[in-house]
């Protein structure tokens, strides 16, 4: 707690305090510093008139951090030790503990009763978590989880009109609101200072929601719904649906790892290059259709890009399952920007390799407002943007310091401390942004980029790695981004050539994207590994039927059927081959069948109905086809059948 003239500010647990505890003590001479995480009820006589400045955090992000931070060897929490068993259990077992610490269950109690023998009776000299005995037996009387506990036991009540909180996700520029809001006279002052720093304390682990299980994910939004109401948070997915990762061991990123942004040559900006030659690649990314730069959803994720649009050409996430990931259009492409990359690389001195690539639009008249990155690799890799297409409207502005950045120069920006843009013009700005990670182990390029636990002698990656991999490409897939899914597929196959859900989705993805050749090769792959798998069964008879291999496809239909004879998708893809074989009573047969399995299949009434048609039964035919038209009726072929099957009926022709 630091108290001025002003204002008080609480330092909450993982909210970006400790930088705004220094930036205060730098800028406001008369402040005093009461103690470390001091709550409200601590603060002192003569101050207690004073409007009480804080900052809060998204739950689910604050439960990560907090984890990621006592996680650290040189950590000596009691909290964590004791709700992890001594560091024993993952992140989402220990989070569940320290949710559920106030609970009416014996192993709550247990937790408690530890603490109560651990912490101090006061917060007099405390540097660590900010609790004491009686603090933990007063947490029972919280209906809450402990991070609204928490928030209550530090800033009292939230609802308070002297209370003014600041959200993390926007931290120094609210800050800075509250303080002109409160008149202070050193703000600018301030505003300068925090431009200038550097996150501090960064942990090795990717987006939050890539940590959360369905279950842990439901219990915070239930533990902590009052807060998260309040101040209006809500989980962000990037992720896969009913996928959760490990947290990686190293969590934390110490000091002295020798990577310094800019190379420690200078603060802000660093010019790699004056003027290269970006004509060729220019030309190339004007081709670019206009869904293309979509497909990230970039900025649907990130509020800080919404005025952005992007294309990923090489992937990279920081909690190491994947390798860098190649999308097909930087092969595309590979010819114009390798002249690009191979110039970044001798620069670092071809020290460590690219994570990251991709090309960053920014709207006409938008902007990209003040923020710094976060995540390991974001904060340990040298970030250079590369103007393609930009105008002298286009202010970027990294730690106070503004430039405009022609097109063909290089720049590395660090984007650890404070940095923003402006396109104050009518037109669109183009970037292309590589960022370079340094390879400080000296490892071969394709030890350093390996995914962790790759077994060299055969096997690839851990089962539940692969099976991770492979459902962030089938919600790809699922959602139609075919180029994106097909990448995510490729690596898998990269990692486990054989991998038999992984060649099956592949092959479908062809046959759905007309590369029937390449889908049967993948489904005979894994119809090799696993003859009894009737969705492979049926898929290659799908990519048989596009090769117009009628016969083939039949028999891997039926075999198909033999395995799961309950699939009313696999009995109309057989009637359409016996529609092309000219075997059209069969084919009755297979669509009456999948029909007796699911009735509401609208284009097994519409087959059923045209098979009919074919054998001159018209009002037999015009029944099915009025039931698929009921199921889909903006399906106009079919109205269309329709209406000529009712007039044959109507003429006696039935």
């Amino acid at each position: 707690m630091i108290v001025t003239d002003k204002f008080v500010f609480v330092h909450m647990h993982k909210t970006g305090g400790q930088s705004l505890n220094d930036i205060i003590k730098r800028c406001i001479p008369d402040h005093r510093d009461v103690g470390y995480h001091y709550p409200r009820s601590e603060t002192p006589e003569d101050k207690l008139g004073l409007p009480v400045v804080g900052i809060i955090r998204n739950p689910w992000d604050w439960y990560v951090s907090w984890y990621a931070f006592n996680k650290r060897p040189q950590i000596n929490n009691p909290l964590f030790n004791v709700v992890s068993d001594s560091g024993q259990l993952n992140f989402r077992a220990t989070v569940r503990n320290l949710i559920k610490l106030g609970a009416d269950s014996p192993a709550s109690e247990r937790y408690r009763s530890e603490l109560i023998g651990l912490l101090p009776d006061s917060l007099t000299g405390n540097r660590g978590a900010g609790l004491t005995k009686d603090s933990i037996r007063s947490i029972t009387e919280s209906n809450s989880g402990y991070y609204s506990w928490l928030a209550g036991r530090m800033f009292g009540d939230t609802d308070d009109d002297r209370l003014l909180v600041g959200r993390f996700e926007n931290l120094q520029a609210d800050f800075l609101d509250i303080m002109r809001s409160l008149a202070v006279e050193e703000t600018d002052e301030m505003e300068a200072a925090l431009a200038q720093r550097a996150r501090r304390n960064v942990s090795h682990h990717s987006h939050y929601s890539h940590y959360y299980d369905d279950a842990l994910r439901d219990l915070v939004a239930e533990q902590e719904h009052g807060l998260i109401e309040r101040f209006g948070y809500e989980f962000a997915a990037v992720k896969p649906a009913g996928v959760s990762y490990e947290f990686p061991d190293d969590a934390y990123l110490g000091e002295n790892n020798g990577f310094r942004k800019l190379l420690g040559r200078a603060n802000s900006y660093l010019q790699l290059h004056e003027q290269f030659d970006v004509q060729a690649l220019k030309g190339c990314i004007e081709k670019i259709p206009a869904e293309k730069w979509l497909e990230s959803e970039r900025e649907r994720l990130f509020a800080v890009h919404k005025h952005t649009q992007s294309v990923l050409l090489v992937r990279f996430e920081d909690f190491k399952h994947n390798k860098p990931e190649f999308e097909p259009l930087y092969f595309e492409l590979e010819a114009a920007l390798q002249p690009l990359i191979d110039y970044v690389a001798d620069y670092y001195q071809n020290n460590g390799f690219t994570v990251r690539l991709l090309l960053a639009k920014l709207l006409a008249g938008g902007n990209i407002p003040h923020h710094t990155d976060a995540g390991f690799s974001l904060l340990n890799c040298h970030r250079v943007h590369i103007p393609l297409i930009t105008n002298d409207e286009v202010i970027f502005s990294v730690g106070g310091e503004e430039k405009n950045m022609k097109p063909g120069e290089f720049w590395e920006i660090n984007n650890g401390i404070d940095h923003a843009v402006e396109n104050r013009s009518d037109q669109d700005r183009i970037h292309i942004i590589v960022d370079w990670m340094p390879n400080f182990a000296g490892l071969p390029h394709e030890e350093a980029l390996k995914p962790e636990g790759v077994v060299e002698n055969g096997d690839g990656a851990p089962a539940e790695t692969l099976e991770a991999m492979i459902a962030q490409a089938y919600q790809v897939h699922r959602a139609g981004q075919a180029a994106r899914a097909e990448s995510l597929y490729r690596q898998v196959l990269n990692l486990d050539s054989r991998n038999v859900a992984a060649n099956n989705l592949c092959g479908l993805l062809f046959i759905q994207t007309g590369r029937f050749e390449e889908g049967m090769r993948c489904i005979s792959t894994a119809l090799e590994e696993k003859p009894d798998d009737a969705q492979a069964q049926a898929n290659l008879g799908l990519a048989l039927k596009g090769l117009k291999r009628f016969d083939e496809a039949a028999q891997h239909f039926h075999q198909s059927l033999q395995l799961n004879p309950g699939n009313a998708n696999v009995y109309n893809n057989l009637g359409g081959i016996y529609i092309e074989l000219r075997r059209i009573e069969d084919a009755v047969l297979c669509f009456q069948q999948a029909l007796a399995i699911q009735p509401a299949l609208a284009e097994a009434h519409f087959n059923l109905g045209s098979a009919l048609m074919q054998l001159k039964r018209y009002h037999q035919a015009a029944s099915s086809l009025q039931q698929g038209v009921d199921l889909k009726p903006d399906f106009e072929a079919g109205r269309t059948m329709l209406d000529q099957a009712r007039r044959y009926s109507s003429c006696g022709k039935s």
